[in-house]
């Protein structure tokens, strides 16, 4: 496989995990009405779509606790003389309680051989936030304090929403009733909205460096990317227009290189409500926050500078990172 191959498949997958995810807490989620009572907000008819955009966080103040999953397969193939084909998996797990803490697993295998594939975990839990990248151990993250925990869930939980803004405007057809996980529900078929304009690419801020050439070559495919089609099925709960399954299958060509088809598959779901979702709580066994070498530590508690910036209720950290 050549590199301009893979890289395009990279793009791919790049813009559809740099999702918008729940990360302002502060903030009223997409969707919500308001007024509404918990667990009784209205299916909107209008934009069924638009419960895509819903965080995890109103979800469980519609449904309660939950479980959801999201499989996506990638392939991109190049035809010709040099025919290529590459495909990548990405896999999600969101375990959501009502009270808040949360537990969300995501992998990929970029489909580039042994050894490629990545993956995290992390849960937020009692006020702390725990993770561990794939076969690591579990560590704590006191200085998290929840901001790239949520933000992660987010891009989890965002991945169909994701999806359907690489296709663009998307139509959803009304296609009766259905039971999900024992649940009422509403049925709606995907599909291109007609005359839909290809989408933009999104807008690069002013003022960066010029972008090495692997960011280059995703900038050109997300400028470049022509959705063929666009089809699946969205089905939402009928008394809270929360999502409970969605299907998506679409096919991308991409301007100025005719040979190349990029198609994505989609399966999100609900797999468990209630008493279903087990409880969520800290990981056995884990490890203290050890990122700093241990003899800055040591010299921050001599001069008893840790002590006094506890003491003001104050974090050393405040923007580190949730992920080893």
């Amino acid at each position: 496989m050549r590199p301009a191959a893979a890289s395009i498949l990279l793009a791919v997958v790049a813009g559809a995990c740099t999702r918008g995810g729940d990360e302002d807490p502060g903030a009223r989620p997409p969707g919500r009405q308001e007024g509404a009572a918990p667990g009784t907000a209205a299916l909107d008819l209008d934009d069924p779509a638009a419960a895509l955009s819903l965080d995890a966080d109103e979800v469980a103040r519609r449904l309660g606790s939950f479980e959801w999953t999201a499989a996506i397969e990638w392939t991109v193939s190049r035809q010709g003389d040099e025919a290529q084909r590459v495909r990548a998996v990405e896999r999600h797990r969101i375990r959501q309680s009502a009270t808040g803490d949360f537990d969300v697993a995501a992998e990929i295998d970029p489909g580039l051989g042994p050894g490629s594939e990545t993956g995290k975990e992390i849960i937020s839990a009692g006020g702390m936030t725990y993770a561990r990248a794939r076969a690591a151990p579990w560590r704590e993250r006191p200085t998290d304090l929840g901001r790239d925990a949520r933000r992660f869930r987010g891009e989890s939980f965002s991945a169909a929403a994701a999806v359907l803004r690489l296709c663009g405007p998307v139509a959803a057809a009304p296609a009766g009733e259905a039971t999900v996980i024992g649940r009422a529900a509403r049925r709606f078929l995907l599909s291109l909205a007609k005359d839909a304009p290809v989408p933009a690419a999104p807008a690069r801020p002013a003022g960066l460096p010029p972008p090495d050439e692997d960011t280059e070559r995703r900038l050109r495919f997300l400028a470049g990317r022509v959705p063929a089609s666009c089809g699946g099925e969205l089905v939402l709960d009928a008394r809270t227009g929360a999502p409970l399954r969605v299907r998506i299958a679409a096919v991308f060509g991409v301007r100025d290189e005719p040979k190349v088809r990029s198609t994505v598959e989609l399966l999100a779901q609900m797999k468990g409500l209630g008493g279903e979702v087990p409880a969520i709580g800290p990981p056995r066994g884990a490890l203290p926050d050890e990122r700093k070498p241990a003899g800055v530590a040591a010299a921050l508690d001599a001069a008893g500078l840790r002590q006094r910036e506890e003491e003001r209720g104050g974090r050393a950290e405040p923007a580190d990172e949730a992920g080893d």
